[in-house]
């Protein structure tokens, strides 16, 4: 029997998309732009969310398992297409100018330019994944069609909301469906969109595509990228009083791609090196499959348990999973016992090769920069982190009675990620830890920041009675001291009530 496939869906009605507010207004807003700058209505529109990540941090791009969700915010392209072979791209936002780019007359794929810093980069990311499918699954069919463009978005830009992702996931959404693809699978729309960001020179995991394409209303997922992608969606047990998460934006900018070569990148580089060690260390070979091409702290896992207990790769059971990456951390600490950091020559003897060969082999990658390599605590965290992760699930899948106990238990496990990432990781930011301070001080179970970090958002689990309470600490003793000026529509911006929202889609109801 053929298992059925999961297709993106199609909407007509945004009282189906949206729950929480009217977007009405601001699409027929959108349509009558479009009207007066292309001389017709949208085709279609594309429409991708944000996501905000509970917990599991850092650990997709090693193939472990997350736990986010999509939220209402969202990403949405107004598509028609057009026969000049170009693709005019305007935005909502007024801030971003208007661009065009022509399509390569003999078919070749869009070139992107990552040392370029605009807008349109992201629209030409998922253009080229969805040419390059097209390409694969049509190899007669015509030249991609020029198209006439709109975009607006509510995820606030570097907050760690996943703007990005959303962008790239409906731009290759609107691609294929102006080309012709009306059905296409959410596996692999997030199949092409994970590895599209690349294409800007960010090594990025799964975990933002996943739970922008597969979001479900009043669900988080869970997440696996192995031994296949699966996003599996969970209700959140019935408490009382309500589990809330509120996200709060420390209104710090954290532009990963422009940060990359001392941030993001820089970890995706650590942890490989860090995996190569153990592997070489306890005498495994491991898939060169990371987002660099090199083993990754999961490939070691399976290699390890393979070689020493002659078992399977795991298959994301809990109880098995929590017995191996417990096994994993202490395996860190015998080996990596230069706490403060290894220099290149140093880890090049560790992994028994030159200076030379480490820097072709990881350093030259992609452009980063660094004091010391830092790969006990990128690995330990990793590590560490994945197994809150199956932690914070099992909790949730089988919660306590008290739901006081629920809410204490999920907060700790929340608190120390974001320990973690703050003295382990390096992602956090002092603005960030200062908002948690204060949110766990006024009522909140449990704060963490979420996404990339280095800035952004944090999120905090609290009870629906407690919120306000939050709220009031978080606006007077962060928002109002940091940023005197701060008016009350920002206030309502940087501070949300986070509602699992549905993943990507195609609305075609025409004008509201």
């Amino acid at each position: 029997m053929t298992p059925e496939i999961d297709l993106v869906p199609e909407m007509s009605s945004l009282s189906e998309i949206y729950l929480t507010s009217d977007h009405a207004p601001r699409y027929r807003k959108l349509f009558k732009r479009f009207q007066e700058s292309y001389g017709e209505y949208p085709d279609f529109v594309s429409r991708s969310p944000g996501r905000v990540n509970l917990i599991g941090e850092h650990i997709d791009y090693c193939y472990f398992s997350v736990l986010p969700m999509a939220i209402e915010a969202d990403i949405v392209i107004l598509v028609s297409k057009n026969d000049s072979r170009m693709i005019n791209l305007l935005n909502g936002d007024s801030k971003f100018e208007q661009e065009s780019f022509a399509l390569p007359g003999d078919g070749a794929f869009v070139s992107i330019d990552p040392t370029v810093t605009t807008w349109a980069n992201y629209f030409k990311c998922g253009h080229l994944v969805a040419h390059q499918y097209l390409s694969q699954s049509r190899p007669r069919a015509k030249l991609p069609v020029g198209m006439d463009i709109l975009v607006d978005g509510t995820v606030p830009a570097a907050a760690g909301l996943s703007s990005s992702a959303a962008f790239i996931c409906a731009a290759a959404l609107a691609t294929l469906r102006a080309n012709g693809i009306t059905s296409v699978s959410k596996e692999q729309l997030t199949t092409l969109a994970i590895v599209s960001e690349r294409h800007l020179g960010v090594f990025s995991g799964g975990m933002d595509q996943s739970a922008s394409v597969f979001g479900k209303r009043d669900h988080a997922l869970y997440v696996q990228f192995q031994p296949q992608l699966k996003c599996t969606p969970f209700k959140f047990p019935d408490t009382e009083p309500q589990l809330t998460f509120l996200i709060a934006n420390s209104l710090v900018t954290a532009n990963k791609h422009e940060t990359a070569p001392i941030n993001y990148n820089l970890r995706v580089v650590e942890v490989s090196i860090a995996a190569e060690i153990l592997a070489h260390k306890y005498s495994v070979s491991i898939p060169q499959d990371s987002g660099i091409g090199t083993g990754t702290l999961r490939g070691f896992m399976e290699a390890y348990y393979k070689e020493y207990e002659g078992a399977l790769p795991w298959d994301g059971e809990v109880l098995e999973g929590t017995i191996r990456l417990e096994r994993m951390a202490k395996l860190v600490r015998t080996v990596f016992v230069q706490t403060d950091g290894y220099t290149t020559a140093e880890a090049a003897e560790e992994l028994g090769i030159t200076v030379d060969q480490l820097h072709d082999r990881f350093l030259s990658k992609t452009p980063i920069r660094f004091e010391k390599l830092q790969l006990y605590s990128r690995a330990l965290h990793v590590y560490e982190e994945a197994l809150r992760v199956l932690q914070y699930l099992t909790l949730l899948l089988h919660p306590p009675v008290n739901s006081v106990s629920l809410f204490h238990d999920l907060g700790q496990l929340m608190n120390k990620s974001h320990d973690s990432l703050r003295g382990l990781y390096n992602s956090s930011c002092k603005e960030l830890d200062e908002i948690c301070e204060i949110a766990r001080s006024s009522g909140s179970y449990g704060s963490r920041v979420t996404g990339a970090g280095f800035g952004g958002c944090s999120v905090h689990l609290v009870a629906s009675q407690k919120v306000q309470d939050v709220k009031n600490a978080l606006i007077e003793r962060y928002y109002r001291v940091r940023f005197p000026g701060i008016s009350d529509a920002a206030l309502e911006d940087a501070l949300v009530i986070s509602k699992p929202g549905i993943g990507s889609l195609v609305y075609t109801g025409g004008m509201p």
